[in-house]
This record gives C-alpha cells, sequence and structure tokens, in this order.
C-alpha cells in the first residue's frame, strides 16, 4: 500500500508530518529531486491505477478519459479513485481532485510514500439528502484545509459542516481525514493522508 501526506499547514487538516521545505537556495540536491519525482509518479500510478469505477466498460461507458480534462494542471476530474476510496459519498455526481506525495525525500533507502488526496465532491440530490440524515452534522470551526491547487475550486460557503460519525465510517480509524459538507449547495470537500481503496 502507498502512504498518504499531511495537510499545508491549516490547523483543521489531517496528519501529523508535514511535508520539509527545499534548502534556503530553492533547489533540492539532483539526488533529493530525482526521488520526489519518482515517489510522485508511484504515488500517481497507485491512485489512478484503480481509476475505473468496478463495472464500467471499456468504450463509451469508460470513466477514464475524463483524467484527460483536467481543470487545471495537476487537477483530475475521473471519479473512480474517489468513488472506492469514498464509497459512502454514494453515486458521486461528479469531482475535481489531487493527489500529492508529501516528504522530505531525505532518505535514499525505499521506504513507504505518504499520499495526500484532496477533493471537492459534487452529491447528487438523493445522496445530499441521506447523508444529511444519517449523520449528525455540526457546524464546522472554518473553511475546509485543502491542498493548494484545489483551493480555488473550493466554493465559497459560511455553511461548512462536519460529523465525527461520517468520518469515522469512512477512515474505520485506519487513516486521518477531515471532510467538510455543504447540502444546500450538495457539495462535500474532502482532504484525506493515506486513503485507503476499498473493495467491499
Amino acid at each position: 500500500m502507498v502512504a498518504g501526506l499531511p495537510p499545508d499547514g491549516g490547523a483543521g487538516g489531517p496528519g501529523a508530518r508535514i511535508a520539509r521545505e527545499p534548502s534556503a537556495t530553492g533547489r533540492l540536491s539532483d539526488g533529493r529531486s530525482a526521488l520526489r519525482q519518482a515517489a510522485l509518479a508511484v504515488a500517481v500510478v497507485a491512485l489512478a491505477g484503480c481509476g475505473r469505477h468496478p463495472g464500467a466498460a471499456d468504450g463509451a461507458g469508460s470513466r477514464e478519459p475524463k483524467a484527460a480534462v483536467s481543470a487545471a494542471p495537476g487537477i483530475r476530474r475521473d471519479e473512480g479513485p474517489v468513488r472506492q476510496r469514498f464509497p459512502e459519498l454514494g453515486d458521486v455526481a461528479g469531482a475535481e481532485w489531487t493527489g500529492e506525495v508529501l516528504g522530505s525525500g531525505r532518505s535514499s533507502a525505499p521506504g513507504p510514500t505518504d499520499v495526500r488526496m484532496s477533493g471537492v465532491v459534487r452529491l447528487t440530490d438523493a445522496d445530499a439528502s441521506r447523508l444529511s440524515e444519517e449523520y449528525v452534522w455540526q457546524d464546522g470551526p472554518g473553511a475546509p484545509v485543502v491542498s493548494s491547487l484545489l483551493r480555488a475550486r473550493v466554493p465559497q460557503s459560511t455553511r461548512w459542516q462536519t460529523s465525527a460519525d461520517f468520518t469515522a465510517v469512512v477512515t474505520r480509524g485506519r487513516y486521518s481525514a477531515a471532510f467538510h459538507a455543504d447540502f444546500g449547495r450538495k457539495v462535500i470537500v474532502f482532504d484525506a493522508v493515506n486513503p485507503e481503496r476499498r473493495d467491499d
């Protein structure tokens, strides 16, 4: 399993390990840079490897081509990886998400890589209603914390809500994550460290 990253410095984000910044010169050594690029490639392959929704047929019904229609560099729209890691969200109406490797890149020895996955999910009417009724939601302490690439994609809202029950059901206590919902807009924003693919 490929591991995940802690969110950017905000107080509400999951994870405890913070990525180290480059040196004062603004550049990593060639060796460190190569290691980070290799780790990022592994993370993208790991997340994209399950990009097809189970049961989707090849051809017209495939969701894979959406990955090529990114809203911005590094932002993806394929829903498969989101559905497979967060099935409780139901029939996702749309998603924009990013995956990124966090870490210092200082070690030359191979090892687990932490991956952070952030996204903005549009819910169907039925799933927005179901989630708002099935779990206890409380007003959130502030705006969601997401990767820098996605900040402009997070809707402006004063009605963000969070649910400890929902988070516990999704993560099963196996990784850290934060979910902010605005059911009026039918949107959930997530930020997770090492989210696991679910095959159940």
